[in-house]
């Protein structure tokens, strides 16, 4: 099996909270959240973030925001990876 990085990994994490990835996409990213605490801690926000927004009435973040936030995300992902 492929390790993908945090970048793809963050890209993952909606789909993945949604329940929206194929079994492989699902598989590869709990493999890559095993090993990378930085991303466990992005999954996290993720989950809180969803909670928030669903308790402020609406079912799906639209998707300019969800752009925004996946971007800044991805951001802190690749800066990591430099370091």
């Amino acid at each position: 099996m492929t390790l993908i990085d945090c970048r793809e990994a963050v890209a993952r994490m909606w789909g993945y909270l949604s329940h929206g990835l194929a079994k492989r996409d699902v598989k590869e990213l709990e493999t890559h959240l095993e090993f990378c605490e930085r991303c466990c801690g992005e999954l996290e926000f993720s989950r809180q973030l969803r909670a928030r927004v669903a308790e402020a009435g609406t079912d799906q973040m639209p998707m300019p925001l969800r752009q925004r936030i996946n971007d800044l995300l991805a951001g802190d992902a690749r800066a990591g990876e430099a370091k």
